[in-house]
């Protein structure tokens, strides 16, 4: 038997149901430990190394570092960029003469707002019968504590920025009260109309309306009207918000971003992957496909971009995962069925095992296993996986027992009597397995799987919990009529790896120019991939064509202080080439791709 004091423990699973939805919009915030580094990274290093890998730095805008940046959007001679929720400051969207690169100068902001963050922006040339000019949309969401915040509404903003240092706010439309708002917006022309597609996260879920994507006529945008939304519950696609997959396993709009003729919305619906949507009639959006997950892959779906190549189209896929753990496969008996599991952040990675894998006899101990009690034969349990009944069930639509102690009370019991591994048997019917628990680490591999797959188990008397390669969130491509993954790039460093020496290694964003996609990749900085082997046949995988890592230093906010880089936002100017990055802390970078970098 192990001896020695429980582990420290927080409740995590228990407090979910009271945080507010606008939390997940991002599902950890970048830059913290992730689940899969909190216990098998090494130390941060800062300052982190600046790489010009076929990139120049032509300018450089801080911001004084007072706050933390989301987005950047360029149009003519203007940058954009957005300010993330912590700290909460409400400082809007920056607004940054570019005309000339090497000296950008901040005019001023918009959407400045008390216990708000406002973290997307799109700037659009409209001309409709009430609005000619340059039209920003701005998405706005709860991030202070306030109770003055509990009956306001978030949304979206509208502003007239034909003169970008004296810019005008012409309306403001609510999708939400009390919490949440636009995490991701476009903005586009139609004919005589204009048209913006909202993401509000977890929106069908709260009762304030019936989907996540919500589309408003804004052809007089002093005057916005709700038109047309949609969403994954009454689809049928989706059981709960936290019905999904891997680490954190949920069904929510996370971003959306209309085709070049206004006729299509791509909504990236996280686990859901990139669902196409037929917005021809606005009022009325129609499922024509969506991107699709492997079983033992673990969603995520952020972002996406349209690209063509050999006539086909294409939908190039951010997925942002911060967990390069999960999931595990759970292999019943002596196999070949199967089912999926979720490793625990406090738990030993399955990685790290001997072959990648536990196997061996299982235990099944009385009740939830949350007490010596509970395990009348406790020298039984040496070298067996645990089996542990474990409740999840606070979204679920009927009363059910609640969990008489945490996730981490019971994988710490079945370790201290000598087990080899513990797999929770989550009995929940609206959320997916998975752990909200960050306590101090065990030695032993812990694994959420469902219900169905523990009672297979157990009457198989025998199970092998067994690791997959590691792997933050990577680019994917995917063939847009068919929905099937064709191609991929995720060789950037540490990408497949646990022991990063620290930072935060998903992808986040993409944009084109030609054959080039420059991407924003967090602590790997912005990653130029040649897209020409998406041309050959079965089309090939992209390769990496040069990559810009800025020498950030440290940030004034106390939030991410580690000198490590966080690029969130990535512009391209079509003209000139520019490539324009939003680091979290160090604010609006300007540079040139050369050689490689450049398209062909």
């Amino acid at each position: 038997m192990h001896t020695g004091k429980l582990p420290v423990f927080t409740v995590v699973s228990l407090l979910i149901a009271s945080i507010p939805s606008a939390a997940f919009a991002h599902p950890q915030y970048p830059g913290a430990p992730p689940k899969g580094e909190l216990r098998v990274g090494g130390e941060l290093r800062a300052p982190f190394p600046a790489i010009l890998n076929d990139f120049t730095v032509v300018g450089h805008e801080s911001f004084g570092k007072v706050d933390t940046n989301g987005d950047v959007w360029l149009h003519e001679d203007t940058a954009y960029v957005g300010t993330w929720r912590t700290p909460c400051t409400g400082g809007g969207v920056k607004v940054v003469d570019v005309s000339t690169p090497s000296d950008p100068l901040t005019l001023g902001r918009v959407g400045s707002r008390n216990g708000t963050s406002a973290e997307d922006v799109v700037v659009r040339r409209v001309a409709t019968g009430s609005f000619t000019g340059d039209l920003l949309a701005v998405g706005i969401q709860r991030c202070g504590r306030s109770s003055a915040l509990d009956t306001q509404m978030f949304g979206v903003e509208f502003w007239n920025v034909t003169d970008p240092s004296n810019p005008v706010q012409l309306s403001e439309f609510g999708v939400r009260t009390g919490d949440g708002g636009v995490h991701e917006l476009d903005l586009f022309q139609r004919g005589d109309n204009v048209y913006a597609l909202l993401a509000s996260p977890f929106r069908e879920w709260t009762g304030a309306g019936r989907g996540d994507l919500v589309i408003v006529d804004a052809t007089d945008p002093s005057d916005p009207v709700r038109v047309g939304q949609w969403g994954a519950r009454l689809e049928g696609l989706s059981d709960g918000r936290y019905d999904g997959r891997g680490s954190f396993g949920a069904t929510f709009g996370h971003s959306v971003r209309a085709s070049a003729d206004g006729m299509k919305s791509f909504v990236s619906y996280w686990d859901l992957g990139v669902v196409t949507l037929d917005i021809s009639d606005p009022t009325n959006p129609t499922v024509l496909d969506r991107t699709r997950f492997d079983a033992l892959h673990d969603g995520d779906a952020h972002s996406m971009t349209p690209y063509s190549a050999s006539g086909t189209q294409l939908i190039l896929q951010n997925d942002e995962d911060f967990d390069p753990r999960s999931p595990a496969k759970v292999v019943i008996g002596s196999g070949p069925s199967f089912g999926v599991g979720v490793e625990a952040p406090y738990g030993k990675p399955l990685w790290k095992e001997r072959d990648h894998r536990v196997g061996g006899a299982v235990y099944r101990p009385r009740n939830e296993g949350c007490s010596y009690g509970d395990y009348p034969h406790p020298l039984r349990v040496q070298g067996k996986i645990v089996v542990v009944e474990t409740y999840m069930t606070f979204f679920d639509p009927t009363p059910h027992p609640n969990p008489h102690c945490s996730t981490a009370v019971q994988a710490s019991i079945a370790w201290d009597l000598g087990a080899s591994a513990v797999l929770h048997d989550v009995v929940a019917k609206n959320m997916s397995p998975q752990s909200w628990d960050f306590s101090e680490p065990l030695p032993i591999p812990v694994v959420f799987t469902k219900h169905a797959v523990a009672d297979r188990i157990l009457a198989a008397g025998r199970a092998r919990l067994v690791g997959k390669r590691p792997s933050w969130g990577y680019l994917r491509v995917f063939d847009a009529a068919t929905g099937v993954q064709v191609a991929r790039f995720d060789s950037l460093t540490h990408v497949h790896s646990l022991k990063t020496g620290g930072g935060t290694w998903s992808i986040h964003n993409t944009e084109t120019r030609g054959d080039r996609a420059y991407v924003s990749w967090y602590t790997g900085g912005v990653v130029a991939l040649d897209l020409a082997p998406l041309e050959a046949p079965g089309h090939a995988n992209p390769t990496m064509a040069g990559r810009f890592v800025p020498d950030v230093g440290a940030s004034q906010t106390g939030v991410f202080a580690n000198g490590l880089p966080l690029v969130w936002g990535v512009a391209v100017d079509q003209a000139s080439g520019l490539v324009y990055l939003s680091d979290m802390t160090s604010g609006l970078w300007i540079v040139r791709p050369t050689n490689d970098a450049l398209p062909t």
